[in-house]
């Protein structure tokens, strides 16, 4: 399959490994984005599904092994020539990892270096436009609060609601408000945790009820089919360090 120049897009993956608050970044070795720092990642190959292609390609460029554990995000890279023509047009699945075993990382044939960087200091690095996004939506989407980072707590009804809200300001100057049915139904998981002494973890997923009761909010939060070692393993990947 020529990449320059192509007939079609091509399909490629990257693997986002997380561990400590760091991401796992390799600086490219060649085009497109030669020089830069990115995630790990190449081409699908063909009769190869895409999680298996993430897992091949960190190993080979990082020398680790990995389990892919969701979806994260897919875009295009387009690159064109200084005629406008399209020198490069890849399809990029990126796949959230967790590493597998405790193998030191090393350098593969395709990459200059390969490194644990910081998420915090990730973007002063020279990053593909890609991976530069991807990191920007991580540390909007991974929210830490501790009561050391709250200002205060509210709870209360707005004039003309029955219904109450929750609402936590943060030092930061960010305000999160919770719908009285959200509080109940973490409220409940929480305390589901604390007095059963086997409970460990659970997974809360919002479920749009079709026939509910009335008052009912249209969604809730209801109790997913989950092995708790699968919670307890994305828990502490996200968090590590935190």
């Amino acid at each position: 399959m020529r990449r320059e120049y192509p007939e079609f897009p091509i399909v490629g993956v990257g693997g986002v490994v997380l561990r400590d608050n760091m991401i796992l970044l390799v600086k490219r070795r060649n085009p497109p984005g030669k020089g830069l720092w990115a995630i790990p990642g190449g081409i699908l190959r063909l009769g190869e599904t895409l999680m298996e292609a993430v897992k091949r390609e960190v190993r080979e460029e990082c020398g680790i092994r990995v389990e892919p554990i969701s979806l994260m995000k897919v875009f295009d890279v387009i690159e064109r020539d200084e005629k406008g023509k399209i020198r490069f047009h890849y399809v990029i699945v990126d796949y959230l990892c967790k590493v597998d075993g405790e193998e030191d990382i090393r350098p593969g044939d395709d990459v200059e270096e390969v490194k644990w960087v910081l998420l915090d200091e990730a973007l002063n690095l020279s990053l593909t436009e890609g991976t530069r996004s991807l990191i920007e939506d991580l540390r909007r989407r991974l929210l830490v609060v501790r009561n050391s980072d709250i200002e205060k707590v509210l709870f209360g009804a707005p004039r003309g609601h029955k219904h109450l809200r929750g609402l936590i300001f943060l030092r930061n100057g960010i305000v999160l408000v919770f719908q009285q049915a959200t509080l109940e139904n973490i409220a409940r998981g929480v305390i589901s945790l604390i007095t059963h002494p086997k409970r460990k973890a659970l997974s809360l997923r919002s479920v749009r009820l079709e026939d509910r009761k009335e008052g009912y909010a249209e969604y809730q939060l209801i109790e997913e089919d989950v092995a708790e070692e699968d919670i307890i393993k994305e828990i502490t990947l996200l968090l590590s360090d935190k």
